[in-house]
């Protein structure tokens, strides 16, 4: 296993003057399950789509395999696979017209496609609702298509931009355990989560981003055990003091009004935007839009 396997040295984003991530360390782990922690506006997503090479960084280097993955975009879309908070799949195809759809995007072959798609729908437990349109499945549904699609090429590195995020207790239950599943396929996973809990369950390593950037890393238990506490919402308190705790908020809450500001300004130009524009940074996650730019763009040449 290589504890090396993605690389960020370095990295920082700028979109005009806004400054979203400072000099980011971090290395990601082969076959594990990595979580990003921070809260809404941190630039959880835009550490992912600089990953996914959908974001060119400002400065610094992504490295794969020790390798710029800038120089090696191909690859990326082989091997990475990708599944955005807001569902990439189209909600007026059914469960397995979703799956053949994404298999045609990352250029699956026919052959390799057809027991793939079946495979899938058994593997996320959605066999039976093959023919049922997907904007008529529960939300938990959902969220499992959404990830089937990500996985459709076989990706060795899976994505995921708040993969529980407004799920109940339940569902969230439900999608952890298939996050866990993925896993134990050798899968290696980069995730984002607000919530503590969830990412000391499951994640090997955990990265928290404060302030634009990484302030600390670690296994779980490593984190607990340097602040002397039980779990990682004590070391989150040690971390972040009352006064730290304040700007913390203070910058969120800066980062959130400048968003909303850009979205107003720009919600025309969002639906049409451009793939490898600086300028489209409205809101930090990934869009359907980028996905599918970006898996089709050599069909295009």
């Amino acid at each position: 296993m290589n504890d090396k396997l993605i690389q960020l040295n370095g990295v920082t984003k700028r979109f005009g003057k806004n400054t979203v991530l400072d000099s980011v360390n971090l290395e990601i782990p082969e076959g594990k399950i990595t979580g990003i922690i921070g809260a809404s506006g941190e630039g959880k997503s835009t550490i992912l789509k600089i990953i996914a090479s959908f974001y060119k960084p400002t400065a610094g280097k992504v490295l794969y395999f020790n390798r710029s993955i800038f120089k090696d975009i191909q690859n990326i879309k082989k091997s990475f696979g990708l599944a955005i908070e807001d569902g990439s799949f189209y909600e007026n195809l059914t469960v397995e017209e979703n799956l053949f759809y994404f298999g045609h995007l990352y250029s699956v072959k026919e052959g390799v496609l057809i027991p793939r798609v079946k495979g899938l729908m058994h593997f996320v437990d959605l066999i039976d609702a093959k023919d049922i349109l997907s904007k008529n499945l529960s939300l938990g549904m959902k969220k499992r298509l959404d990830i089937a699609c990500s996985l459709i090429h076989k990706p060795s590195v899976l994505i995921l931009d708040e993969p529980t995020a407004d799920l109940d207790p339940l569902l969230r239950y439900q999608i952890i355990k298939l996050i866990k599943k993925i896993n134990s396929h050798g899968t290696t996973i980069i995730f984002t989560t607000q919530l503590l809990e969830e990412a000391e369950e499951i994640c090997d390593k955990v990265a928290i981003l404060y302030n634009e950037k990484i302030i600390e890393h670690g296994s779980p238990s490593d984190i607990k055990d340097k602040y002397h506490v039980g779990d990682l919402d004590g070391a989150f308190r040690k971390i972040f003091s009352k006064k730290g705790r304040k700007t913390y908020q203070e910058s969120v809450e800066k980062k959130t009004e400048i968003k909303n500001e850009k979205q107003e300004k720009k919600e025309e130009e969002f639906s049409n935007k451009t793939f490898w524009s600086d300028d489209d940074n409205i809101k930090d996650m990934i869009t359907k839009e980028e996905l599918e730019e970006f898996y089709s763009s050599d069909r295009k040449k």
